[in-house]
């Protein structure tokens, strides 16, 4: 049958402001350093990253990035303390939920592909 799922896992407060794409733009900014080349690798503009980050931040009542502008060292973003915790917290919660999701969809749908076939 070739059936496969879905699952959007997004937080909400007053209105959704957390999922797959924050995550990655966080998780691009710890690995890269740079908001601008998260953003880059995404095909996503700076400000709309930027945007997307103050959102979040906004709803959750805390910064989850540094950013330090230019000097002689070059400026660089990186995730606060609290924010690698929220998207480790975040990505486990996903990744937890696949599991289980792929669980329910074995059950559901490829253990009956099974009993017919039989």
């Amino acid at each position: 049958m070739g059936l496969h799922y879905c699952i959007r896992l997004r937080l909400e407060n007053h209105a959704s402001f957390f999922g797959p794409g924050v995550e990655q733009i966080l998780l691009l900014v710890d690995e890269t350093g740079s908001l601008q080349t998260a953003a880059a690798q995404m095909e996503m503009s700076y400000s709309k990253a930027w945007k997307i980050i103050r959102h979040a931040e906004q709803e959750l009542g805390f910064p989850l990035m540094e950013r330090h502008v230019g000097g002689s060292g070059g400026g660089y973003s990186r995730l606060t303390p609290k924010g690698r915790d929220f998207v480790n917290r975040y990505t486990d919660f996903r990744q937890e939920l696949c599991k289980v999701a792929d669980g329910l969809f074995e059950k559901y749908f490829n253990a009956g592909e099974q009993d017919e076939k039989d």
